[in-house]
């Protein structure tokens, strides 16, 4: 008499269907631990840095692979305002102030009477701002920076990649955060892909394939932003 016998399937590891992943800019929370500050303050100190460097390295991978997609973050402290600024030209940091500046007056947020510091635009190619309004927000903590800059690379990235894609600029972007890994930054495309299934699997095989990922969490390495420029300017 035959028996049956089960046989086991070995769980396969997930695979990437895309193959126009181009890169990926992060930071190390372990970095960003080490300009910790223990009183609070009425402007950010580091969430800004943070964001402008990685988008400043997104900004570069994507001008390798021949993408028009510029991004940076510009902050107002006065006003109480962060926005990703937007363009399909490269732009230097005082235009992107101006150009935050000027968006904000169109849209009523600052008074046009109120005299600004003036900012020579001379790129035209802006296409947008997705900004966030802290006014509700009198203090700053650093833990409180650290949940912003996880909520902000995860949120405010949704709609300035969609901007890209309104205007024709395929470049493709997701927010990741790694606990695991201590890590969080950006994965880059020239394909769409699945966010939810694919933008972290390659984040990590991207620090495996560079030597970055951390087996031993006992031994834990300090990795920097994976660009070019520094994480903190003076």
């Amino acid at each position: 008499m035959a028996t049956n016998k089960r046989t086991s399937k070995k769980k396969l590891p997930p695979t990437l269907s895309n193959t126009g992943f181009i890169g990926a800019t992060f930071a190390d929370k372990s970095e960003i631990l080490k300009n910790e500050y223990y009183f609070p303050r009425k402007s950010m100190k580091i969430t800004h840095h943070v964001l402008d460097a990685l988008l400043q390295g997104t900004s570069h991978v994507f001008a390798q692979h021949g993408v028009p997609a510029f991004l940076s973050c510009a902050y107002l402290p006065k006003y109480k305002k962060l926005g990703l600024v937007l363009s399909t030209k490269p732009f230097s940091k005082r235009e992107g102030l101006g150009y935050f500046i000027n968006y904000l007056k169109e849209i009523g947020h600052i008074d046009w009477d109120e005299k600004t510091k003036e900012y020579e635009i001379h790129n035209t190619s802006f296409i947008g701002v997705v900004f966030a309004d802290l006014e509700k927000i009198e203090r700053f903590t650093f833990d409180f920076e650290m949940e912003l800059i996880s909520k902000f690379i995860k949120e405010l990235i949704i709609p300035a990649k969609e901007l890209f894609l309104q205007h024709n600029v395929k470049a493709y972007i997701s927010g990741v955060e790694n606990e695991e890994q201590h890590k969080l930054g950006f994965v880059l495309s020239i394909k769409p892909y699945d966010e939810r299934k694919e933008a972290e699997l390659y984040f990590v095989e991207y620090l495996k394939e560079r030597g970055l990922y951390e087996y031993d969490e006992d031994e834990e390495e300090l990795v920097p932003i994976h660009t070019k420029w520094s994480l903190f300017k003076s």
